[in-house]
């Protein structure tokens, strides 16, 4: 990072000696040419034996059963490491997982499980009583879990072709959408990102998808870059990865903003403040904070390499 070593060097050293061994091998593979296979090898703890995941992979609740929104999770860390085999046991685990949990009428995986109740979590991860729906209706993360069907479920099975349809609804709920919250935005991105890379044939026109996440990603920005080191915001690298990306142009100087406030807001020990809190369990959310700090130095780290050039 050039002159801005010591701002890696700050995020290494934290990460090396307070990350769980998951974001250990993750590190170790995105920034020190490490294995892939390291960081599978890790990621198989916390999946259980319905090829689900649980057990605080994502750390804001600790439900050890699996959940859809804790599978989403792995998702996501496999899509970091660009992985291709639908064979593995871990995405077969997956999809077999999504197929038993998928409502065959909505076509949707739940956001929250009553078993998170049983459990240390932050209170949106709270599950309703048993008379009342999951949550507001959401595609969060359900957009995002359609996009892995379509990329590793064998096409033409019952679980692909429900993916694709799962699909359809989503985007048209997106098109006809005025405002879409942001975690649910993010699920949306990765499906309109699966379906350009791996899905020719949704029987949906995807440049009215475009759109509307154009108007939707910009619109959801934070551009008060004053709030960015007290609250939860929106900040670019939601939503971006690199200088290719498409909602780069029109906002490089918002990126610039992100990259420079990085820098400036680095603490000595290498990580990041972390801008949320739990109002319960205190002594497992101090637990989850330091798991947080080393995904955030992972993240805003990626960031800064994508975008110092910009």
């Amino acid at each position: 990072m050039g002159s801005d070593r010591d701002t890696y060097e700050r995020g290494r050293r934290f990460v090396l000696h307070h990350a769980r061994p998951l974001d250990h091998a993750r590190w170790c593979f995105l920034f020190e040419n490490g294995s892939p296979q390291a960081v599978l090898t890790q990621l198989s703890a916390y999946q259980n034996s319905d090829g689900g995941f649980g057990h605080a992979l994502e750390p804001d609740f600790w439900n050890p059963l699996s959940s859809p929104m804790q599978t989403w999770a792995a998702t996501e860390i496999l899509q970091s490491l660009d992985h291709h085999d639908p064979n593995h046991p871990i995405v077969r685990g997956i999809l077999g997982y999504l197929e038993a949990t998928l409502d065959p009428e909505s076509l949707t995986w739940s956001r929250t499980v009553g078993s998170n109740n049983d459990f240390p979590h932050a209170p949106w991860w709270s599950h309703p009583g048993p008379d009342q729906p999951d949550s507001v209706p959401t595609y969060n993360p359900t957009a995002a879990l359609a996009g892995f069907v379509l990329r590793y479920a064998d096409r033409g099975s019952r679980l692909w072709e429900r993916g694709r349809r799962a699909a359809t609804r989503a985007f048209a709920a997106l098109v006809g959408s005025t405002s879409v919250e942001v975690h649910e935005l993010s699920c949306f991105v990765r499906l309109h990102q699966c379906a350009l890379r791996y899905e020719t044939d949704l029987g949906v026109d995807l440049g009215p998808v475009g759109q509307a996440l154009d108007t939707q990603v910009n619109g959801a920005l934070t551009r008060d870059t004053s709030r960015w080191a007290t609250d939860y915001v929106c900040r670019p690298s939601r939503f971006l990865r690199g200088p290719g990306d498409r909602w780069v142009r029109g906002n490089e100087d918002l990126v610039r903003s992100e990259c420079q406030f990085l820098k400036q807001t680095q603490l000595d020990d290498g990580s990041w403040p972390v801008t949320w809190q739990w109002s319960s369990f205190p002594d497992e959310w101090a637990v989850a904070k330091q798991w947080w700090k080393s995904a955030l130095v992972i993240e805003n780290l990626q960031f800064l390499r994508a975008m110092e050039g910009l």
